[in-house]
């Protein structure tokens, strides 16, 4: 399944009746007025703000009448975006509708090329890494707008992990050692895997190999990469490393696990 399951730029009028989709929409106003009702009080959208309308959310939307109007507008599958990173924080902003079914970033013109990146990838193909790198660019600016403002240690717990996961994320593939990433950062490898863990529900080491798992498993089930090739581009030591790890991972060897996906 893919992460951004539509994407669109759109100028035609919109005046909807209430639903939900299951995925999250994502919406960017370039002009006009937009209103959005959630059964509550209704809210509006002027030039330059986005939406995120979280999964299985009823809302309606209403174009304001006798404006120039244009929108960029995408799906994103918060559980294939989960799946792929592991982050219980972005997963619960996507899906928990408890408290408010919406978040708004007013006047957010940094968000429009990350809008137009999930749409050219949308028409023109990509794979899951263009995909996920590019949700998230926009995904990411909602959730610093909601997520929670803790005590300076949690805070700088949380800088520390975002830091450290994106470092993993960017540089898999390369021969990473967590102690080195404490040493760099001034802090013991005891405490990042502490700080790590509290905020991921995985230790450093686990992130490393999750990530390494799902960009192999990836790569083997839609290229005709060698094992040996797919092993040396995600941060394995060899073939049989991989084999190993994939099959500890997913219960299935690399082979078997390319021969189901072909039939």
């Amino acid at each position: 399944m893919a992460i951004i399951e539509h994407t669109g730029y759109y100028e035609n009028p919109i005046n909807g009746v209430s639903h939900m989709h299951t995925s999250c929409e994502l919406i960017y106003l370039v002009s006009g007025r937009l209103e959005v009702i959630n059964g509550d009080e209704p809210f509006c959208l002027s030039d330059g703000d986005s939406l995120l309308i979280k999964s299985r959310k009823h809302h309606t939307i209403r174009m304001k009448s006798g404006i120039d109007y244009k929108r960029f507008v995408a799906f994103i599958n918060p559980w294939e975006l989960e799946k792929q990173l592991v982050r219980p924080d972005l997963f619960a902003m996507l899906t928990d509708i408890s408290r408010s079914g919406y978040i708004i970033l007013r006047n957010a013109p940094q968000l429009y090329g990350g809008f137009e990146k999930m749409k050219d990838i949308f028409e023109n193909g990509g794979n899951i890494y263009a995909e996920l790198s590019a949700a998230l660019n926009v995904i990411s600016a909602f959730y610093e707008e909601v997520r929670p403002q803790a005590k300076n240690a949690a805070n700088s717990a949380k800088r520390l992990s975002d830091t450290v996961r994106f470092y993993i994320e960017s540089n898999y593939a390369d021969n990473i050692k967590i102690s080195s990433l404490a040493k760099e950062n001034f802090i013991s490898e005891g405490y990042l895997a502490h700080a790590f863990k509290s905020e991921t529900g995985m230790s450093p080491r686990e992130y490393l190999s999750h990530i390494r798992c799902t960009r192999a498993y990836e790569l083997i089930c839609h290229t005709n990469m060698k094992f040996a090739d797919i092993s040396c581009n995600t941060g394995f030591c060899c073939a049989n490393d991989m084999s190993k790890k994939i099959r500890e991972y997913y219960g299935r060897t690399p082979t078997q696990i390319r021969f189901e996906n072909n039939r």
